[in-house]
């Protein structure tokens, strides 16, 4: 969340790259075990398919700091664009490859694992143009002979004068595809200094990393839903997680044409805030960060929690009040990692309703990888339903998906009046009418599970059904492009 990605420290956001394994067909590269250890052999393409004639190929580790560090191994590409690297013992690698012009590159991670007993396809792997970065000292307090190493990489530069009189630090040559660490070190005194990030650096194009930028990259992936739909083929109020490092007080974000957009802040994640985007299309939007004491929350956003503990409550009012006007529908989302088959009966829901008439509970289903989103109808002996003793429930609809599989998955079920949508991982896996219908959403209560960036989203009419549409087929646009952008 190629994907739409987001950068930590300095609030930038871009385009993540997706690199795809070959089929058992394509044998461009594989890994082979040797009695010295494992041998790398691969195939270097141009942009147009042509064979990467010398292009240089370093093998480093996937920790590699290159200030302190020279490659493991090198080779080059011979006329064919095919390399070799051999005696390669376990542990996670990276290769790092240059044509000889240095302005294309290439990035590929892998794992040599131990007692290997089968051969391992690699990628073919393609060139692109080098993209660079340009990084504000002030964002980590760089000074003159400090270095900046982008971990797992050949690319460093130390802070020189010139850095200090443009405020700016500039590294070139840098293979296209995502960084999540960088290493900073301190010049007298050597210290080094780790930080996580998400950089996504894009063929072509410089990166620039301010404290007080944000750059949100919708990727072509999140709107191919909506290009199905026979009304307008962007969507409505998209909900896009921000992560902002600032000390600015009520921020919002404030594009060049001075159109705002509001932040909600996540619970329990310092740098973590939620926007709305109201006309999402395919394109990079950019904004500076401003305070505005006037600014209320996006309105579709009702609660959101990094991380969920046992019993957390969320009331009716919290719905009420955070998207009124939204009221007749309601999003839950989160993302989830559990294995069914090790839940006992006592710990099978993992977030059940508050009292109403109608309630909601998902919990474990009788097959032990299926998360059930179940509906109940309260009845009562006593008329008045003020007696809870006398109350009792009756499942009325149930609705069992995979999801307890062990991987992790994000589950988003949204009900409006009687209808419900689930989707898993942006897939649609459920679109049904619900013998009851909810008038007003009653609270819930988190169970003994953890529940990663729960959501809880309502959507106005344009994000869910317009008139050339057929059923609820812009609402599952949504949520397939509303998972994109939170991965």
């Amino acid at each position: 969340m190629m994907n739409f990605k987001i950068i930590n420290i300095a609030g930038i956001f871009a385009l993540a790259s997706i690199f795809s394994a070959c089929s058992d067909e394509n044998h461009a590269g594989v890994l082979t075990e040797t009695e010295s250890g494992t041998t790398i052999a691969g195939i270097i393409i141009n942009e147009n398919g042509t064979p990467a004639t010398s292009a240089r190929v370093d093998l480093i580790s996937a920790t590699h700091i290159a200030a302190r560090m020279a490659p493991i191994k090198t080779d080059t590409t011979d006329e064919d664009g095919k390399y070799t690297i051999d005696s390669i013992p376990a542990g996670d690698y990276a290769l790092q490859i240059s044509n000889t012009e240095h302005t294309q590159s290439a990035y590929i991670t892998l794992t040599v694992e131990d007692n290997k007993t089968s051969t391992k396809n690699l990628p073919q792997t393609s060139l692109e143009e080098n993209a660079s970065l340009e990084l504000d000292l002030s964002t980590y307090n760089l000074d003159k002979g400090d270095t900046l190493c982008i971990t797992g990489t050949l690319n460093w530069s130390a802070v020189s004068e010139k850095d200090i009189k443009a405020g700016s630090i500039t590294l070139y040559g840098i293979p296209p595809t995502e960084f999540t660490n960088i290493m900073l070190i301190k010049g007298a005194s050597h210290d080094t200094v780790s930080r996580n990030v998400k950089w996504d650096f894009i063929p072509g194009e410089k990166l620039e990393v301010s404290s007080t930028q944000v750059t949100i990259t919708v990727p072509e992936e999140a709107l191919n839903s909506a290009k199905k739909l026979n009304g307008k083929k962007t969507l409505d109020s998209v909900i896009v997680p921000v992560s902002l490092s600032t000390d600015i007080k009520n921020p919002i974000l404030l594009n060049k044409d001075g159109d705002t957009l509001a932040l909600y802040k996540v619970s329990g994640n310092n740098d973590g805030y939620l926007t709305v985007i109201p006309n999402f299309d395919v394109g990079t939007y950019k904004f500076t960060v401003a305070s505005s004491d006037s600014s209320l929350p996006p309105m579709q956003v009702a609660k959101a929690y990094t991380e969920t503990k046992e019993n957390l409550r969320v009331t009716t009012n919290d719905f009420n009040d955070n998207i009124a006007g939204y009221s007749t529908s309601l999003g839950i989302s989160f993302w989830i990692q559990e294995d069914g088959s090790t839940i006992k009966n006592v710990d099978s829901i993992f977030l059940k309703s508050n009292e109403n008439d109608v309630v909601y509970r998902m919990r474990t289903g009788d097959n032990p990888e299926d998360l059930c989103v179940n509906f109940c109808k309260r009845y009562s002996s006593d008329t008045t339903y003020k007696n809870n003793k006398a109350n009792y429930y009756v499942i009325k609809d149930s609705f069992c998906h995979k999801a307890l599989d062990g991987k992790r998955h994000h589950f988003a079920v949204f009900f409006k009046l009687n209808h419900v949508v689930i989707a898993i991982d942006g897939k649609i896996v459920e679109d049904s009418e619900m013998q009851n219908a909810f008038i007003l959403f009653p609270g819930f209560t988190v169970g003994n599970h953890k529940l990663e960036d729960l959501t809880v989203f309502s959507l106005g009419p344009n994000s869910i059904e317009q008139a050339n549409d057929e059923g609820w087929e812009r609402l599952h646009a949504w949520l397939n492009a509303y998972y994109i952008m939170q991965k």
